[in-house]
């Protein structure tokens, strides 16, 4: 099998688990206290991932990257599978929790291997077709999942969702690539040797002598939280606009994801430094999406939501072909670091929006998030100047 055609594998993966996303939100419907068993069920997905992160990174780092993602896509389908059999709360969140980890697994030991599979000079090309497929993905996969769940039930989707995952892993044995670290821990890591050459210190002591993947990780915090705060902000941006019609939320996610597919297409095109490409990106994507929430007029909203998924789309670009110049030997740590950081980041923006929203109002809420965005991308890229001099 071609390596490049396992792009649109892991794309049809990610297809289902958006379907199976809207599929198990209507079987927890059914559920006595649902409100409280949907909480628990996205909680759970981000304390999997957040909990795992650092491990990952080391397992990334340590074991053949290609066979941990073959076992994460079947542990993963086999997570989906008990839902069918068992569909009951208890194993719908452990499920989630799984598969959070799972994922994180998953996703960390993919970043990592792209150098590999591609070879260096390709990265922001490469980056750019998975960052467009994902934004196909999201485009399609909640419509088709909502779709498929009214009309044929949740059954089938979550059925269709572990396939995916099985089908993944099946084709993930077909291909090949020098998916084995070699067991020589880069001298920067500060290793001497043992056990701790491989721990979270060595991974932070690499982070300090390469100051710009210092900055990308920790920007992962900022924006983050920004990203939970106009997640969470939308459905309501929606109802000020008009109100009780929860078509033009899904329009928003739509046209945010157009967005990031025609920006994917941009960054992998345009021939700009990437640290500069990614400070500016990062800028302007705060400053639409805040204009986006200062909006009365529909469309208006809409378009700038559009121009503020091409900005993520092209820093999601830019961002991902940074973070996997760190040294082989140790990429899965620093990807691993960087994703602890991010579910972090979530979990701030989740649980501080709702009462910032309440206190100040929708605007001044998502004012206050981007503005610690656009303060963390200017102090993070004042410091890698600095240590540049």
């Amino acid at each position: 099998m071609n390596v490049k055609a396992y792009l649109y594998v892991n794309a049809l993966s990610s297809l289902g688990s958006r379907m199976d996303l809207i599929a198990c939100s209507a079987l927890i419907f059914t559920f006595e206290h649902s409100a409280y068993w949907l909480t628990a069920f996205f909680v759970m997905r981000q304390v999997g991932g957040m909990l795992f992160s650092p491990f990952a990174g080391m397992l990334a780092d340590r074991l053949d990257r290609r066979k941990a993602m073959i076992a994460s896509d079947f542990g993963a389908g086999l997570a989906v599978l008990a839902i069918l059999i068992f569909p009951n709360p208890f194993v719908v969140i452990t499920a989630a929790f799984l598969k959070g980890m799972l994922y994180t697994l998953f996703h960390i030991s993919f970043q990592s291997s792209l150098p590999q599979m591609f070879g260096s000079g390709q990265l922001i090309k490469i980056n750019g077709l998975t960052v467009r497929l994902e934004s196909i993905v999201g485009i399609v996969g909640f419509a088709l999942g909502g779709f498929l769940t009214d009309h044929f039930g949740y059954s089938l989707v979550i059925a269709c969702n572990a396939a995916s995952f099985i089908f993944s892993a099946l084709m993930l044995t077909r291909i090949r690539w020098e998916s084995t670290i070699t067991r020589q821990v880069n001298a920067a890591a500060g290793a001497s040797g043992g056990a701790a050459s491989t721990g979270l210190a060595s991974t932070l002591n690499y982070l300090r002598t390469q100051p710009i993947l210092l900055a990308i990780s920790i920007l992962a915090l900022f924006e983050s939280i920004s990203t939970a705060a106009h997640n969470y902000g939308l459905p309501f941006l929606a109802d000020q606009l008009l109100a009780g019609d929860a078509t033009l939320h899904g329009v928003m996610w739509s046209a945010m994801s157009v967005g990031a597919l025609g920006g994917s297409y941009l960054a992998s095109r345009l021939r700009i430094p990437l640290v500069t490409g990614v400070l500016t990106v990062s800028l302007l994507t705060a400053v639409v999406v805040t204009f986006a929430f200062a909006g009365t007029d529909q469309w208006i909203v809409v378009l700038l939501l559009a121009g503020a998924g091409v900005f993520a789309g092209s820093a999601q670009v830019y961002r991902s072909t940074i973070l996997q110049q760190a040294d082989n030997q140790i990429r899965g740590r620093v990807m691993g670091i960087q994703g602890l950081l991010s579910r972090m980041g979530f979990f701030i923006g989740f649980v501080a929006a709702p009462p910032l929203a309440i206190s100040f109002g929708l605007f001044k809420m998502m004012v206050l998030a981007q503005g610690l965005f656009i303060l963390g991308v200017i102090c993070l890229f004042s410091y890698v100047k600095l240590r540049k001099q």
